[in-house]
């Protein structure tokens, strides 16, 4: 909300199906319209579990992104709870996928192909059948 105050432009999905938190985060969705916020609240009959944050910015070099992959919820009283890992980096094609990422969740494309990310239901199932087979047959051939 404050970055929205700031005048930048925002979006957030936002979960209603959350375990626990439907009333909590109702009430945040609410407020983040009211801030002026761009609220998704999903794609109809997939439960998102998704922890990322796009920052987009307009630098001296051009448009930059900015990730951050998380295991954990941003929620200020459960990080004390919880230990989670997270990634923050600016590596294009991490900053592209997630950039496709948001549209796919927002409804502005049917992104099917991602240079490093494994998205449910699109490709998170084939691509680690994929990875397992590969680490298989490389674990077979040093054990020759």
């Amino acid at each position: 909300m404050r970055a929205r105050e700031n005048g930048k432009q925002v979006s957030v999905l936002v979960e209603l199906k959350a375990r626990f938190d439907e009333e909590s985060n109702i009430e945040w969705a609410r407020a983040l319209e009211n801030a002026g916020v761009h609220v998704v609240y999903g794609l109809i009959g997939l439960k998102t579990h998704c922890k990322l944050t796009l920052v987009v910015r307009r630098e001296k070099e051009g448009i930059k992104r900015y990730v951050h992959v998380s295991t954990g919820n941003y929620n200020s009283i459960t990080a004390r709870q919880y230990t989670d890992f997270g990634l923050m980096t600016s590596q294009e094609d991490v900053g592209e996928d997630a950039t496709e990422l948001f549209n796919y969740l927002t409804g502005y494309s049917k992104q099917r192909d991602y240079r490093k990310f494994l998205v449910a239901p699109v490709n998170l199932r084939s691509q680690l059948l994929t990875l397992i087979e590969r680490e298989t047959a490389l674990g077979k051939k040093k054990a020759t």
